[in-house]
């Protein structure tokens, strides 16, 4: 379930998203709209298959540099 406390474009995770490509028509997603006053649910069957979508390819990592890992790390 995905929920907006307005109205606008929602996101779904990589995850999701690969998971709504493997489970096809066994696969729904539950949006609901306008969470914060007037809630909406919006229900969507395989919505791999069948929504126009944006792919964003947004990567986060964090980088611990090696002096950090030798000075506060213990060595086994």
């Amino acid at each position: 379930m995905k929920a907006r406390a307005g109205i606008g474009p929602v996101a779904l995770t990589q995850n999701e998203w690969f998971k709504a490509r493997r489970f096809k028509e066994q696969y729904w997603l539950y949006v609901v709209l306008n969470a914060a006053k007037k809630p909406e649910l919006i229900i969507i069957n395989n919505p791999a298959e069948n929504l126009k979508y944006e792919e964003r390819i947004e990567v986060v990592r964090f980088l611990i540099p090696l002096d950090e890992l030798i000075n506060k790390g213990v060595r086994a």
